[in-house]
């Protein structure tokens, strides 16, 4: 497998920015967007981040915003089966409040994800509230996508309204794996889908969205991806690329599906989870829990639809979890006693 070829257009989760020159460029486009003081804000969580990994600052940096919970497809990789939460879709009036409880700390917050266990683009306001997120300054807005849901007209409006930063277009495989993988939509939906999205933004001459082509690095997939990449690359923008990710446990709570050499980057001795002092997601139904693992919401903290973010951020449900890391006692939390993401 020879995926070095395709230069800085294919790069693994673990070097998001890529190597060479052409990931130091990536880097310098994308301090140019953010300007002088984005990049101060940037340095200053960062160090905060590194110097002072369990001193909670402000707010959260990583935010998640589950707009919706259902989802068209039956994903073998997803939790989503033992999900006991009721399927909804997030209402605009509590969207707004989370926004605007967001707004002051909007220089602490590195992303916001409009996005959790489901797919985004089933909620008719999706761009909506992403338009709305962006007229309150809240910066690097972005979903992930399974990708099934790109009619012409939709790829228009997500073009035209240009409040997206990044999408993440999930496929994993070609048409044999990714049916196997991801039933529940043709194979020939989502390449149609993703060929037209991709084209309009070239046709365009757009940077922005950023699209990151997802393909699962898994039994399943591991002897596709140079196919996958000879398959797409071709396809791809300037600022597009493939990502290469590893397979997700969700802390634990589906099948283990990591290769052997996945597993064996996990640091033999476990210390604090980072998630704890940098994420926040919040559900469709304004379930409030401290990290974007935590799918199932066992770690709820509280509700944002008669709650402050900022009182849950700094309360005592919160910190006593991660007073329990800190001590070394994660065995007592579920799912992080069963968690295998907790050092990435």
């Amino acid at each position: 497998m020879n995926l070095a070829r395709f230069g800085d257009k294919v790069v693994f989760f673990s070097d998001t920015s890529g190597g060479g020159w052409r990931g130091g460029l990536r880097r310098v486009r994308n301090a140019l967007d953010k300007g002088p003081a984005g990049v101060r804000n940037d340095l200053r969580r960062k160090l905060h981040r590194r110097l002072h990994p369990h001193e909670t600052m402000p707010f959260a940096q990583a935010i998640h915003i589950e707009v919706t919970n259902a989802c068209n497809l039956q994903c073998v990789m997803c939790p989503r089966t033992g999900m006991d939460r009721h399927v909804g879709f997030m209402d605009r009036k509590l969207f707004e409040k989370i926004v605007a409880e967001l707004r002051p700390y909007r220089h602490y917050i590195e992303s916001v994800a409009l996005m959790g266990l489901g797919e985004p683009f089933l909620h008719k306001e999706l761009i909506d509230f992403a338009r709305h997120a962006k007229a309150a300054g809240l910066g690097r807005i972005y979903t992930s996508t399974n990708s099934t849901q790109f009619t012409e007209d939709l790829v228009d409006e997500v073009l035209d309204a240009a409040v997206f930063d990044q999408l993440i277009l999930s496929i994993d495989g070609g048409k044999e794996t990714y049916e196997k993988v991801r039933p529940g939509e043709p194979y020939e939906t989502v390449e149609s889908g993703v060929q037209r999205l991709l084209r309009a933004k070239r046709k365009r001459g757009l940077r922005r969205p950023e699209i990151e082509l997802q393909i699962l690095y898994m039994d399943e997939t591991a002897s596709e991806l140079e196919a996958f990449c000879e398959r797409w690359v071709p396809e791809l923008g300037l600022s597009d690329r493939i990502l290469i990710k590893e397979v997700d446990t969700f802390g634990g709570q589906v099948s283990d599906r990591r290769l052997t050499g996945q597993k064996r980057r996990e640091p033999a001795d476990r210390y604090a989870c980072r998630q704890l002092w940098k994420d926040m997601s919040i559900g469709w139904d304004g379930l409030v829990t401290v990290c974007c693992k935590d799918v199932l919401y066992k770690l709820a903290v509280g509700n944002a639809g008669d709650q402050r973010l900022i009182d849950l951020w700094h309360g005592k449900r919160w910190e006593g979890i991660r007073r329990l890391h800190t001590e070394g006692k994660w065995d007592w939390l579920d799912p992080c006693n069963v968690c295998r993401e907790w050092w990435i």
